[in-house]
């Protein structure tokens, strides 16, 4: 079980990255003078934005995948991708309302359109688990989840990135801006933040991966032990993978 032999390393590398993350963000980078406390939000924040995006184009990937082997690992890859994205979408909305109160005094604002995208992109990926369980049939359902994790993967960061190119934003883009970009210890911050949070989403997806997919061996051992049948589709779908 390859995964499960990462998960060390994994960890301990994570940690490592997190610690880096919090001690160079809290006591390291400077506080800035018009932003002040504030402005250590750019070091969470945008993070969890960003992998939101890089997740759900993951989820897209194994999608696409599982649609061209019918390999129930590639779905199960998917589905935990997605899982996680939707956790950080969250993370991301929760954080830029904290931000957004404190920069404009308000929790959100309809006006300002990076806000209501991305609220648009987790109402969409809202409907992914409802729309997934409802369909009965183990077969049907794997491929509907796949072609949704598709359809949405590839609109979600179409969508975001036309958006951030409209002016008249009221959202920050320091990015964008050469004369904003983060200078010295911040960049450095910033930069740590977005590996630290990548890191740890990678090692949520392996250890997401081996519970479900170990999950998966209990119920076939346990319709063993019982003697019932399990349907093709359920037997191929938990029979043992390589993880």
């Amino acid at each position: 079980m390859p995964y499960a032999r990462r998960l060390l390393p994994l960890t301990l590398a994570t940690a490592v990255l997190v610690v880096a993350w919090i001690v160079v963000a809290a006591a390291v980078a400077p506080t800035d003078a018009t932003e002040g406390l504030r402005q250590r939000l750019t070091y969470l924040h945008p993070a969890f934005a960003i992998l939101t995006l890089v997740a759900f184009v993951a989820g897209a990937f194994f999608g696409w995948r599982h649609l061209q082997s019918d390999r129930p690992l590639d779905d199960l890859r998917a589905y935990v991708a997605i899982h996680l994205g939707q956790i950080y979408c969250v993370i991301a909305l929760l954080t830029g309302a904290i931000w957004g109160k404190t920069a404009w005094g308000t929790f959100w604002d309809w006006g300002e359109p990076v806000l209501v995208t991305f609220l648009i992109i987790f109402l969409l990926y809202a409907t992914y688990q409802p729309m997934r369980f409802a369909i009965e049939d183990p077969e049907r359902q794997a491929r509907t989840a796949s072609v949704f994790a598709v359809t949405a993967g590839v609109f979600a960061p179409i969508c975001f990135g036309v958006v951030r190119l409209t002016t008249n934003l009221l959202h920050p883009q320091p990015l964008n801006d050469p004369g904003s970009n983060l200078p010295g210890t911040a960049g450095l911050a910033f930069a740590l933040s977005v590996l630290a949070i990548g890191a740890l989403f990678v090692t949520l997806w392996h250890l997401e991966l081996v519970h479900k997919s170990t999950r998966i061996r209990l119920r076939k051992l346990q319709r063993r032990v019982e003697g019932e049948d399990a349907v093709p589709h359920l037997a191929r779908a938990s029979s043992p993978v390589t993880l």
